[in-house]
C-alpha cells in the first residue's frame, strides 16, 4: 500500500519538480560561470546600441525647432513613383529594377559569394576590422585554445557534469559513455563540414543579395495587394505592424540565446542597434513626410514639427484597448516624420537575415521571409510608407547586417566551433544545451547535432 501511494504521490509532485528544477537550472546554467552582478551587466552591453537607439527616439523632442531641418512632403512619393511605377515611368522605373538587380549580383559577387578555401587557411585576421578592436575575448565570452584547429586528443568522461545539478528528474538521461559518444559523434561530423568553414549548418549565406534582387518584384506585389481596404486585411495588417514588429526581433534574440553559440545573440543587439541609430538619426536630419500626410493634407501641404502623430489605418481595426493605445502612441510620437528609412521594414529583414544564417530548419527561413512580405504589405496598407521607405529600410538592414557577419559572427563561429573540438561545454553549448544537459533532449538545443 506504501509503495502505491507513494508512486500516486511521486506522479501527482512530477510536473512541479520538473518546472522547479527549470526554473532553478535556467537561472544558475544561464549564468554560464558570470556572476549575478555581472549577467545584468552583460545584458546591457549586448543590447546597449538597441537602448541608445530607444533613449535617442524618445527624446528627439526636446531638440529645437527652429535648428532642425526643413521636412521634406512630396520627395519621397515623387522618388516612389519613379522607382515603381510601371505604367506611369516605364523608363525610370524599369531602369530602377536593373540597378537593384545589378546591385543584387555586385553584392553576392563581392561580399556574400563562397569562398574556396580551406579552413586550415581560416584566420580571425581575415575578419579583422576597426570594430574587432572594440570587443575582448571576454566580451563574447571566447577563450583562446593552445592549438586551435586541433582537436582533444582525450575526451573527460565528466566534461558535461556540474558541481551543482545532477540528472534532470523524470527526464531520459545520458551516461558519462552515452554523453562521450554523443560529443564524439558531433564532433566527427563537425570536422567533416568544416572543410572550408565554422559557419552553421545549411547557412543560407546569400539571402541578403537575394532579397535585394527580388524586393523591386516583392513590393510591387505588396502595393498591389493593398487595395482594396477590407476588415480581415484589417486586422491582419494590424497583427502584423504592431504585434508581429516587437514579437519578432524579441523571440529572434530568445532563440539566438537558447538554440545557438555564445555571442550570436550579441551580433544580433549590436546589428539591430546600428541599424536602428542610423534609421533614428536619418529621421532626424532628413526628415520625410509618411503617405498618410499627403493622403489626409495633399502633396504641397506645409508640414511643422507641431502637427501630430497619426496612426492611419491602424484606427480601422476594432480592438478598443489595442486600437486606442496605439492611437495615443502615433499622438504623443516624438518623431512624426520618420518614414525614410521604414525601421519596421529593417527589423523585419535583418531578423531574416539572421535565422537564415543560424537557422537550420527551412521552414523557419520560409516563415521569417513570409513576416518580411507581409511587414511591407502592412505598412503600405496601413499608409504608413511608402515602397521607397521600405526599400531604404531594407538597404539600413544590409548594411547593417553585412558590417557584422564579416567582422564579428564568424569569430563567434570559429570559437563555438573550437570549444566543441575541445569538449569545452561551457564555451561550447547553448543556453538549452546547458539547461538540458546530460539528457536525451540536449540535443535538440544543439546547432550541430
Amino acid at each position: 500500500m506504501i509503495p502505491q501511494l507513494r508512486r500516486v504521490l511521486l506522479a501527482l509532485l512530477a510536473p512541479f519538480v520538473v518546472v522547479l528544477q527549470f526554473l532553478v537550472r535556467v537561472f544558475w546554467l544561464g549564468l554560464n560561470e558570470r556572476s549575478i552582478f555581472t549577467l545584468p551587466l552583460n545584458f546591457f552591453v549586448n543590447f546597449s546600441p538597441v537602448f541608445i537607439w530607444l533613449l535617442i527616439f524618445k527624446n528627439a523632442g526636446l531638440i529645437p525647432k527652429e535648428i532642425r531641418p526643413p521636412i521634406h512632403v512630396s520627395l519621397a512619393h515623387h522618388v516612389e513613383i519613379a522607382m515603381f511605377e510601371v505604367w506611369d515611368k516605364p523608363v525610370s522605373s524599369l531602369a530602377a529594377l536593373v540597378a537593384i538587380t545589378t546591385g543584387a549580383w555586385l553584392l553576392y559577387t563581392k561580399v556574400f559569394q563562397e569562398k574556396t578555401e580551406k579552413i586550415d587557411d581560416y584566420s580571425l585576421e581575415s575578419h579583422s576590422s576597426a570594430l574587432l578592436t572594440l570587443f575582448s575575448d571576454e566580451d563574447f565570452e571566447m577563450i583562446d585554445y593552445e592549438s586551435p584547429k586541433t582537436p582533444a586528443a582525450f575526451v573527460p568522461p565528466d566534461f558535461q557534469d556540474h558541481s551543482r545539478f545532477g540528472p534532470f528528474p523524470f527526464l531520459p538521461r545520458m551516461t558519462q559513455q552515452d554523453a562521450v559518444n554523443n560529443a564524439t559523434a558531433i564532433n566527427r561530423r563537425l570536422e567533416r563540414h568544416a572543410d572550408t568553414n565554422y559557419r552553421p549548418y545549411n547557412c543560407w549565406v546569400a539571402a541578403p543579395p537575394a532579397l535585394l534582387g527580388a524586393s523591386w518584384l516583392l513590393l510591387n506585389l505588396d502595393a498591389s495587394l493593398a487595395t482594396p481596404i477590407t476588415e480581415p486585411k484589417d486586422v491582419l495588417a494590424w497583427f502584423s505592424y504592431v504585434i508581429g514588429h516587437f514579437c519578432v526581433p524579441l523571440f529572434t534574440a530568445i532563440w539566438l540565446y537558447v538554440f545557438h553559440a555564445p555571442g550570436a545573440l550579441k551580433c544580433f543587439g549590436f546589428a539591430l542597434g546600428a541599424q536602428n541609430i542610423a534609421g533614428v538619426l536619418t529621421h532626424l536630419v532628413f526628415p520625410n513626410a509618411p503617405p498618410w500626410f499627403i493622403h489626409k493634407f495633399g502633396d504641397d501641404a506645409p508640414a511643422d514639427y507641431d502637427t501630430l502623430g497619426y496612426a492611419a489605418g491602424l484606427t480601422r481595426a476594432k480592438f478598443s484597448i489595442g486600437t486606442h493605445l496605439v492611437n495615443d502612441g502615433f499622438h504623443k510620437s516624438p518623431i512624426v516624420f520618420g518614414a525614410v528609412p521604414s525601421l519596421h521594414s529593417a527589423m523585419a529583414v535583418l531578423c531574416f537575415f539572421f535565422v537564415c544564417y543560424y537557422s537550420r530548419w527551412v521552414f523557419a527561413k520560409v516563415l521569417l521571409l513570409a513576416f518580411v512580405f507581409c511587414q511591407w504589405w502592412a505598412t503600405i496598407y496601413l499608409d504608413h510608407h511608402w515602397r521607397i521607405d521600405l526599400f531604404l529600410g531594407l538597404l539600413y538592414a544590409i548594411a547593417s547586417y553585412t558590417i557584422f557577419s564579416k567582422s564579428l559572427m564568424p569569430r563567434v563561429d570559429n570559437e563555438f566551433a573550437q570549444a566543441r573540438l575541445h569538449y569545452d561545454f561551457n564555451k561550447g553549448s547553448t543556453m538549452g544545451m546547458r539547461v538540458f544537459r546530460n539528457t536525451k533532449i540536449q540535443n535538440f538545443f544543439d546547432p550541430i547535432a
